[in-house]
């Protein structure tokens, strides 16, 4: 339910916007001009596009103007016509026509009245289009039965149709091919679904069908163990027949609690089923989770779990009975949001899909964001996975917030803020793009740093965000990258003391869209003066043994494919050492004492820091006796005259011993 603003001052038409990342033909869509070339390929960016406010829509007798209701969105529904590229845009009693000119940059969007007659007077108003066929059902309650249209030209024509289900709130449609085998009284090629919730929250969901083409509706039916009960979603159905209708409270028999699950019939309606989504408690509040179905017609189930209402989504291939682990989406923007809510999936190809979501940063992870005080500033965010859920990016799809303050959750009877109501919508056209219809909020000075809550209670502008570049969900319609040179490889180098040579790593980087075919890997002796020393045609090391001792060496590397080379890579200096050569040693007997002393031999590159004496009374046979920090002779006094001692000694740096000296053997005299 609603509660209606008149109009007020509005942001721009037409807003570019900034992308923020966080933890991949022609254009048959809304246009009739050829894509620009960036589309498909690299991040998503969106322009936003808000209804002229001078566009009005509900006339009385006569043509008198009732009420311009450009700012009464609060629950807006969009669906895209592939035939045409024209989108349909309902909130309140209005209908809009959305036109894109993609020929532009940024595109050109413009909106036109395309309201039923037979639907201006509805409570909770609902749309959707079958976007194969064009058809487009909407309007809303009016009392237990509903007033809606159907069109098949983008709005310039209407046929009312009047599903009447005995629950009378909080409506949801849905349009789309049958499910085998055909029924027997199916006229035309798609069914079509009107569910609502009851009022008195015990009683379960119904949904009411047609196979006519809404000529006759069937009576509401329930599903089968009556379990799920208010906050019903949107109803999608799969490219197989499947429709699902998401539900944020199904009873689960085994544990007496209540799930995230929702309704499914497989039988064009003419019986529903419950299922329930394990580990996905119901949020103490919040509102409608939601569901998309791909190609392959997996089905995706996104919301705010309960406890810290972070968007979260799950997938399952097999009809709703197994469900994948829930990925949350909060932790893909940096910083991670602290809630979001009105989740809207789309999906395209198998394995690409796409969560909108309202998030905010305010307060801290676990605060309910839907209780008088809380102080969001919130945003639109479109979370996007192109591989089948094992990775998501997260763009931000509007400059500005959207509405300051809490969501309000309670009803028509609280006192909050109320204008932005239970759900958005969001859909794809047909090269791919994300659109998304919200209400927007914050308009004028509540969009500045400066804005209060109180600016941002009644405003609820019709709004819609437009995927203008980046890759979408249809792979068909993705733009090769374009090919260029590699990126710089990140370089590292590492001296090998056991040999004084040097050893060279580096990370493959970004190929720039064609294979490195080898690694340039360039020397020099100063800073900036490195010179072509080496190709490295196979992996991503190279050792140097060509190198000098204590002589330091500058060294980057570039990657190279078929395009070129890439920027050399961050320069690193290295000094090769290693432990020092062995010495010359000679040995002189003495009466009761041998006499030693040696060369100095080559350092290694590292400075000498001391001497090792080894001693032993068999040829090959050695122990440390004495250890010397300074000069090149030690007399040893701990001997036996007339006793054969064998001699060696190892010079000392920093890379540990050297070489031992040749072997001296020694009879000291006896005596003193």
């Amino acid at each position: 339910m609603r509660r209606s603003a008149f109009a007020r001052a509005r942001k721009p038409a037409l807003v570019a916007v900034g992308v923020m990342t966080a933890f991949a033909a022609t254009n048959l869509s809304l246009s009739t001009n050829a894509a620009p070339a960036a589309f498909g390929y690299g991040t998503a960016a969106f322009v936003n596009s808000a209804v002229p406010s001078t566009l009005t829509s509900d006339f009385g007798p006569g043509g008198a103007l009732l009420i311009n209701d450009t700012n009464i969105a609060g629950e807006p529904s969009i669906g895209i016509n592939w035939k045409t590229g024209a989108a349909l845009y309902m909130a309140d009693r209005s209908t809009y026509k959305i036109t894109i000119d993609n020929a532009t940059t940024p595109p050109a969007i413009s909106w036109t009245d395309a309201s039923s007659p037979y639907s201006l007077a509805n409570l909770d108003p609902i749309l959707a289009t079958d976007s194969q066929t064009g058809t487009t059902i909407a309007g809303g309650d009016d009392g237990l039965c509903s007033a809606m249209s159907i069109t098949h030209d983008d709005g310039a024509s209407w046929t009312p149709t009047v599903p009447c289900p005995f629950a009378p709130d909080h409506p949801t449609i849905g349009t789309g091919p049958f499910h085998a085998p055909i029924p027997a009284d199916a006229v035309g090629n798609e069914v079509s679904y009107f569910c609502q919730q009851p009022t008195i929250n015990v009683l379960p969901d119904e949904c009411s069908y047609t196979h006519d083409g809404g000529t006759t509706w069937q009576p509401s039916v329930v599903d089968t163990a009556r379990s799920c009960f208010f906050q019903v979603g949107h109803v999608k159905i799969s490219p197989d027949g499947t429709a699902y209708i998401p539900n944020k409270s199904c009873t689960d028999a085994s544990s007496g609690k209540n799930l995230v699950g929702g309704l499914i019939t497989t039988d064009n309606g003419q019986s529903l089923s419950s299922y329930r989504i394990p580990g996905a408690p119901t949020p103490a509040a919040g509102f409608d989770p939601t569901v998309a179905t791909d190609t392959n017609n997996r089905v995706y189930e996104s919301w705010s779990r309960a406890g810290d209402y972070h968007p979260v989504v799950t997938w399952s291939d097999d009809q709703a009975k197994t469900w994948a682990p829930q990925v949350d989406l909060a932790q893909t923007v940096s910083p991670a949001l602290t809630a979001a809510t009105f989740e809207s999936a789309v999906s395209g190809d198998g394995g690409r899909a796409a969560v909108a979501y309202l998030g905010t940063w305010a307060g801290v992870s676990g605060q309910n964001p839907f209780t008088t005080g809380f102080h969001g500033v919130w945003y639109l965010f479109v979370s996007y996975t192109y591989d089948g859920g094992k990775t998501w990016q997260t763009v931000q799809a509007t400059p500005e917030p959207v509405q300051r303050g809490e969501i309000d959750s309670g009803g028509t009877t609280t006192g909050g803020q109320r204008n932005l109501l239970d759900f958005m919508d969001a859909s794809v056209t047909k090269d791919g793009r994300v659109v998304v219809a919200y209400a927007d909020g914050c308009l004028n000075a509540c969009n500045s740093s400066a804005g209060t809550e109180a600016q941002s209670q009644t405003d609820a502008y019709a709004t819609i965000a437009y995927q203008s570049a980046g890759q979408g969900l249809f792979a068909g319609y993705d733009t090769a990258p374009p090919v260029t040179a590699p990126s710089s490889p990140a370089l590292t180098a590492t001296p090998d003391t056991s040999n004084g040579t040097v050893g060279l790593s580096w990370s493959a980087p970004n190929d720039g869209g064609a294979p490195i075919t080898s690694y340039q890997v360039s020397r020099g002796l100063q800073a900036g003066t490195e010179t072509p020393y080496q190709r490295v045609t196979t992996g991503t090391t190279f050792t140097d043994t060509a190198v000098t001792v204590g002589t330091t060496y500058y060294y980057t590397v570039s990657a190279v494919n078929d395009v070129g080379s890439s920027a050399a890579s961050n320069e690193v200096s290295v000094t090769p050492t290693t432990t020092p050569a062995a010495a010359t040693l000679a040995a002189t007997p003495g009466k009761g004492q041998v006499i030693l002393s040696w060369t100095t031999p080559a350092t290694g590159g590292a400075p000498i820091s001391g001497w090792e004496v080894y001693r032993g009374t068999a040829s090959g046979t050695r122990t440390l006796i004495q250890t010397i920090s300074t000069g090149t002779s030690y007399v040893d006094n701990s001997v036996t005259g007339g006793t054969t001692y064998y001699y060696v000694v190892a010079a000392d740096n920093r890379n540990g011993r050297g070489a031992f000296s040749n072997e001296a053997s020694v009879v000291p005299r006896k005596g003193k």
